[in-house]
């Protein structure tokens, strides 16, 4: 539009000339003068603003009976105009409710053949259709951050939720998995009867597959959120395969099922995350291992093939329908959902096994020809590049129950957990390798204690859960770093610090590291590991 480039030039034939030139316009346009009276209107206004140009001429705004809050804008920037020389813009709304209507305007000086502003050309654009658009993206915009923020917050609650749950879940397991080690050594001693070993693996094997559970529900909540993460590194997949596999024997032997391994790998090396691949393998034994009868037949071959390593674990047992098999690998998924369903579990280890693989770079696959038929699940894994094959050490699991612990006679530990069964059972398990313990409910109950010793009589590590009532185990490993005898001096503040929680996650152990903590371990501990990581403490 020619009145959208305005711009200040000399006036030359006068209000005849302009009106001719903008008299179509949809525009309205008007030419004041000083008096801010109307030389000029374009018959526009009477679409605009429902006015009448004829009346407007040699009328102010106000004399043309317009809104004071319009009038006032108007003549406020009329005067700017005439006084600066420069265009003023201003907007203002006209109506009320849905049938209120937005205009701009713009006021233009205009100049004489000597130079002198002698009059001002205001143009009004309607601009409701773009207002009431701007308007009502700001108002998409405040929805879509207030919805952000509330998934924001539900997430966080939901986090916040499950670490409770899990802290609520592991805690008790400690102290049940403490005493289960008494008992096995206990029994190790003497002549128990057969019925009484079989009753500690079945409560060892029930605590293992709890905390299962409990890493299962975390692991797929991280997934969800885009929070787990892979440590991948070349890594030899033999040993990682076979470390899985010996970790299921026990629940095989348990339901009397064969398990048979054929291996046709040897230093083969994918680029991947130890754990995770050894929990993608366990997942998949023990779903074949808890779906197949007593009796029956596992399988779990493994070998190269097409630049991938590919593992087959297959079963004798109640196979899978051709309905449910394209939901295998759903979250909660579970073919049989009712209350007389034959197997446990909350329908996460498919999900779990199809995620990590994707994460790895490979894909997974199910078959089975029916119920009745058995299953069997097959996960590629991409083979590690020459570049990155590197020579790693054996992945065995470390048999716990054959190996020498080492002695911590003399060792005098500070244990502080608010939970009583726990601190008897692990104050058991560290005094029957010669340790010295001193267990606390809380803080006040161990600075009591402090406070009686001799300096030769101080505690050489301390092992503190963190969730307690009252003071946390990090503020208490802050006051006893910073405690001081009657001599102005602190004599642990370079204590080794064991966190023993059950509060699991990633972030939980940056947070007790970062906070002094030297080790961190989570509930429930494994009692040799525990002896093994005190021992190291001590040393250094």
């Amino acid at each position: 539009m020619i009145v959208s480039n305005l711009h200040v030039h000399p006036r030359t034939d006068g209000s005849e000339y302009l009106a001719s030139l903008v008299e179509n316009f949809p525009d309205a346009i008007c030419r004041i003068d000083r008096d801010m009276r109307h030389v000029y209107v374009n018959p526009a206004i009477e679409n605009l603003l429902g006015l009448n140009a004829i009346d407007c001429i040699g009328r102010t705004q106000a004399e043309m009976g317009l809104p004071a809050a319009m009038t006032n804008a108007w003549d406020t920037a009329a005067r700017l105009a005439f006084d600066t020389g420069q265009e003023q813009r201003f907007g203002f709304e006209w109506g009320e409710g849905s049938q209120a209507r937005y205009f701009s305007v713009r006021l233009v000086p205009e100049l004489d053949c000597d130079g002198h502003i002698s009059s001002v050309l205001g143009v009004t654009y309607d601009v409701t259709e773009q207002t009431k658009m701007a308007h009502e993206r700001e108002v998409l915009l405040a929805r879509e951050r207030a919805a952000r923020i509330q998934a924001e917050t539900s997430a966080r609650a939901r986090d916040e939720f499950l670490a409770i749950v899990s802290h609520e879940l592991r805690a008790p397991l400690n102290g049940i998995q403490s005493w289960a080690h008494v008992l096995e050594n206990y029994m190790r001693d003497s002549a128990a009867p057969a019925l009484a070993q079989r009753a500690v693996t079945g409560i060892k094997a029930g605590i293992a597959q709890q905390v299962r559970l409990i890493e299962d529900l975390l692991d797929v909540t991280r997934m969800v959120s885009g929070k787990l993460r892979l440590v991948k590194q070349p890594l030899a997949f033999l040993p990682v395969a076979q470390a899985a596999v010996e970790s299921v024997k026990p629940l095989a032997a348990s339901r009397r099922i064969e398990l048979t391994c054929n291996y046709k790998i040897t230093a083969e090396q994918i680029k991947g995350d130890a754990d995770r691949v050894q929990q993608i393998i366990w997942n998949l034994l023990s779903n074949a291992i808890k779906f197949t009868p007593e009796h029956g037949k596992v399988w779990i071959t493994a070998e190269a093939a097409g630049g991938a390593i590919c593992v087959t674990v297959r079963d004798s047992g109640i196979g899978i329908s051709a309905e449910f098999l394209p939901h295998i690998f759903d979250r909660f998924s579970q073919q049989d959902t009712s209350s007389t369903r034959g197997h446990s579990g909350l329908g996460l280890g498919l999900f779990l096994v199809r995620h990590l693989v994707e994460l790895h770079g490979g894909r997974v696959t199910a078959e089975s020809p029916g119920e009745g038929g058995g299953a069997a699940f097959a996960i590629y894994l991409p083979l590690a590049s020459s570049r990155d094959i590197t020579l790693t050490g054996s992945a065995d699991d470390l048999d716990v129950a054959s190996v020498m612990l080492p002695s911590l006679r003399g060792t005098r530990i500070l244990l502080i957990d608010d939970q009583q069964d726990a601190r008897d059972a692990l104050t058991v398990v560290l005094s029957s390798v010669g340790a010295n313990v001193f267990s606390a409910g809380s803080a006040k109950q161990a600075f009591e204690w402090l406070q009686s010793l001799a300096m030769n009589e101080l505690p050489d590590v301390l092992v503190c859960d963190i969730a307690m009532p009252g003071e946390d185990g990090y503020a208490v490993l802050r006051k006893i770093r910073t405690w001081k005898t009657g001599e102005d001096f602190a004599p642990l503040q370079r204590l080794p610090a064991l966190a023993l929680t059950a509060f699991s996650q990633r972030e939980d152990r940056i947070r007790a590291l970062s906070a002094g903590f030297q080790m961190h371990m989570a509930k429930p501990v494994v009692p040799e590991e525990l002896i093994v990581v005190i021992a190291n403490l001590t040393q250094h």
